[in-house]
């Protein structure tokens, strides 16, 4: 009976990193470097607000682009801190940042259409190019360019079916952040060929050295990029399953068509949280950047002193994606190592496609006493890994 599963599902392998977390649900005294959730709780006044709006009855169904008053709040967000100014219909709440992403895919491809993935990447661009019926191209990068992509090679894989580019920076799962150089050459690239590009920017507040920039700003790129966003990681909503885009209306508003047919519409508690969200004292988030920043800075100095480990200081995000080549090139069996010894889980590189080989995904999204323990094992354990 399998062969009556959809080809396109069949070809896509579970997700490595929920099978490194159930695999560790298996072990004692655990400590996990793999799932990218804020260990945060979301803020007191926020659950208390939620609340206080569904004790006074948004309880029900809500339009489908959701809150009128959430999308003019965002609207008012995204110009205070990206000087970027939208109208309401040009965006759209959805069921997470992974409801942007498929709501968009879905909208612009057609069966056998190509879209570039520069990877290392999210695992989940190539699950949805797949159910979205198009074709995912990699392009590569590589641990000594630190994982900034040759725009020459995203020339180079462009063909008359390449329909659209993905970008994501900061970058999950290597954390780099993406030159404005390299931002220009993309938007030109993407002009020159009439691309659809998606940004990514869940973690455009996760930036530790300067500010975000987005490709959106360029010159020709207002009216061909959706710019995906959530309020999972700096906000530490990741439970509330409340994402949103922005774009051209002329996208948007089909997203909004495949949004309506897959969920009818977002959360309506989770919507009241992430109006609360905007409305509160943003020093309180900001104050989580900040500890992640320091995570990522203890974590590194204690990578770069392990023997047969390289690592880059990520610029941005909550990860770190050192390499472990010169210990093994098979990271799913490093991580499995690992856990079986010292009881810690890491994402296997290879979990983000072929550029993540000989590497591994830490997310120093625990408490510090629990961080450095980890560094601890991991150190005890790569002295003794040949």
């Amino acid at each position: 009976m399998k062969e009556k599963i959809s080809k396109n599902v069949r070809e896509i392998p579970p997700a490595i990193i929920r099978e490194m977390s159930l695999r560790a649900a298996a072990y004692d005294n655990v400590i996990s470097l793999g799932i990218g959730e804020p260990d945060f709780d979301t803020p007191e006044h926020i659950c208390k607000a939620a609340l206080q709006d569904a004790l006074k009855g948004f309880t029900h169904y809500t339009p489908s682009r959701g809150y009128d008053d959430l999308i003019l709040a965002l609207i008012d967000h995204i110009e205070a801190s990206r000087n970027i100014q939208l109208k309401p219909e040009q965006v759209m709440v959805t069921h997470g940042g992974m409801g942007a992403l498929i709501a968009s895919l879905r909208a612009v491809l057609d069966p056998g259409d190509e879209v570039i993935v520069i990877e290392p990447h999210f695992p989940t661009y190539k699950a949805q190019i797949a159910f979205a019926g198009g074709t995912h191209v990699y392009v590569s990068t590589s641990f000594q360019n630190r994982f900034i992509v040759d725009p020459v090679q995203i020339e180079k894989s462009i063909t008359p079916k390449t329909k659209a580019l993905i970008v994501n920076s900061p970058n999950n799962p290597t954390g780099a952040v993406m030159p404005g150089d390299l931002l220009d050459e993309l938007a030109r690239i993407a002009v020159e060929n009439d691309l659809i590009v998606i940004s990514d920017e869940v973690y455009d507040r996760l930036v530790f050295e300067g500010n975000h920039d987005s490709i959106y700003v360029r010159p020709g790129m207002q009216e061909r990029t959706v710019v995906v966003n959530s309020f999972s990681k700096a906000f530490a909503m990741t439970g509330w399953r409340i994402g949103y885009c922005f774009g051209p209306e002329w996208i948007i508003a089909e997203a909004l068509k495949v949004a309506t047919y897959f969920t009818s519409c977002p959360s309506s508690i989770g919507q009241r949280a992430a109006m609360a969200a905007l409305k509160s004292d943003q020093g309180i988030f900001e104050g989580m950047v900040q500890e992640f920043a320091d995570r990522c800075k203890i974590a590194y100095e204690r990578l770069v002193a392990m023997p047969g480990i390289k690592v880059h200081p990520t610029q941005g995000s909550f990860y770190l994606f050192p390499s472990v080549d010169e210990l093994s090139r098979d990271t799913m069996k490093f991580a499995l190592d690992l856990l079986d010894r010292e009881q810690v889980v890491v994402i296997p590189g290879e979990a983000f496609g072929p550029s993540g080989k000989g590497c591994i995904r830490i997310s120093c999204t625990v408490g510090r006493s629990d961080l450095i323990e980890a560094m601890e094992r991991l150190e005890r354990f790569v002295r003794s890994y040949r």
